[in-house]
């Protein structure tokens, strides 16, 4: 089995994640940015991602060019290239640990990393139910407009709005409802608990974490001396 195809360690892969996006915040050219989102890009690739994030491009491009475009207005156009490609770097590093981490991985890892079990299950519900309530949302639209209620974005249709709004509200008191019910008939408070599966951390999830320590080291004591001089 190839390095790449191996499956990393939760903990292992959201070190690496949170290694390669420091080291985008505290890039500060924009020539070590683009050799920066070219290794991003090799990464997506080899990981099996790329196609996805082809589609993915369609909800980062907008938040990219809106970025580009403010910047560019209060800032000059090489800083506006710049944090549009930026931005474009942290949001591809996202994706790809969302695609390959799942949400359940993400709250177990919090909580073998010594966050409080209820700490964890707040972060892996908040990351459940956002999409669900998305998906909500959409379906309101589609009732609302089909009853003939006009919620396209203009100044006259805010008033319509509430017909979005108070349904969606209730959609989520009616969730938090349920969840509350589920984790009482599940004994949520009490002290023993066991889980269904243990994570390792294995020889190679080590060697992963210590050399992206190792090459973000590095990489910090090559590019901090110019960051301090862009400050």
């Amino acid at each position: 089995m190839s390095f790449f195809t191996r499956r990393l360690d939760p903990r292992a892969a959201i070190s690496v994640w949170v290694l390669g996006t420091a080291a985008v915040i505290i890039t500060a050219r924009t020539n070590v940015l683009m050799v920066e989102s070219g290794f991003i890009l090799l990464a997506v690739c080899a990981l099996g991602l790329f196609g996805k994030w082809i589609s993915s491009l369609r909800l980062i491009l907008p938040v990219t060019l809106f970025v580009f475009a403010v910047s560019a207005v209060f800032f000059s156009m090489a800083e506006a290239a710049f944090l549009g490609l930026r931005l474009i770097c942290l949001l591809t590093l996202s994706f790809a640990l969302f695609q390959k981490v799942s949400v359940e991985e993400m709250g177990e890892s919090a909580r073998r990393i010594g966050l409080p079990y209820g700490v964890s299950f707040i972060l892996t519900s908040s990351m459940r139910y956002v999409p669900l309530l998305g998906e909500r949302l959409t379906s309101i639209m589609d009732a609302q407009i089909s009853r003939g209620i006009d919620l396209r974005p203009r100044l006259r249709n805010i008033p319509n709005f509430l017909a979005l709004v108070i349904p969606l509200l209730i959609q989520a008191i009616l969730l938090s409802d349920h969840l509350a019910m589920a984790m009482e008939a599940r004994g949520f408070g009490r002290k023993e608990r066991t889980f269904r599966k243990v994570m390792r951390i294995g020889a190679m999830d080590w060697a992963v974490m210590a050399l992206s320590s190792v090459l973000f080291a590095l990489f910090v004591w090559w590019e901090l001396p110019h960051k301090l001089g862009a400050g």
